[in-house]
């Protein structure tokens, strides 16, 4: 007689295998992009560009600044060859900062002058100018001051950076009201005042003065 099966064995084989289903025979269809969606895209394409462009800007700016500051500090350390090196950097690395560039080339006519080992004092308006930086760099504050007065009186050029090198000097001296005086001068003449004003440590000091505030960041 044939064994009998228990009940476990008889409910194993009357459980069913799961029926698989069938790949749908629809195709999936895409929902394309309306006009809005497009144009939106774009629009956040555009802002994001610029943006980025913005921030590049930016970092050119300050990394030209900064070259420019440590060029002056070196001609200041009568350390012509290297200031002469770091300027020439400017010049050919940042050929579209115009005004940096055409100050750096002014410097290194200077750095020239003293590597030719020629004593002549300065006469024209920029050299006279180029000296009063250097009395402000060694704290000569008066003597930096008589310069650009005399700078100011031969310019016959574009003079923004000589009003922006009084106020500095002004403000160092504690005469905030000149200083004021003579930076509105400077970015009435040439708007990119503005951004060298801010980030330039000389103004430091009046970093939570609102009429400077009102200058550098206007509504």
């Amino acid at each position: 007689m044939p064994a009998k099966r228990s009940k476990k064995q008889k409910s194993k084989q009357t459980k069913k295998k799961p029926a698989k289903k069938k790949p749908s025979s629809k195709k999936q269809v895409r929902k394309r992009p309306t006009g809005k969606t497009r144009a939106g895209k774009k629009q956040v394409g555009k802002k994001r560009a610029q943006k980025r462009g913005r921030s590049e800007k930016k970092r050119s700016a300050e990394e030209v600044y900064r070259l420019y500051k440590e060029a002056l500090a070196l001609l200041h350390q009568k350390k012509y060859k290297k200031a002469r090196k770091q300027l020439t950097q400017v010049v050919k690395k940042f050929s579209h900062e115009i005004e940096v560039v055409a100050r750096a080339k002014s410097f290194l006519r200077v750095c020239d002058r003293n590597l030719q080992a020629k004593e002549e004092p300065p006469r024209t308006a920029e050299e006279i100018f180029h000296q009063g930086v250097l009395y402000h760099n060694a704290g000569q504050y008066e003597k930096a001051l008589h310069c650009y007065s005399r700078a100011l009186k031969l310019s016959k050029k574009k003079n923004d950076h000589i009003y922006y090198a009084l106020s500095a000097t002004e403000l160092s001296t504690g005469n905030i009201d000149n200083a004021l005086k003579y930076l509105k001068k400077a970015i009435e003449i040439k708007e990119e005042n503005r951004f060298f004003a801010h980030n330039d440590p000389d103004f430091e000091l009046l970093a939570t003065n609102q009429k400077f505030r009102e200058l550098i960041h206007p509504e």
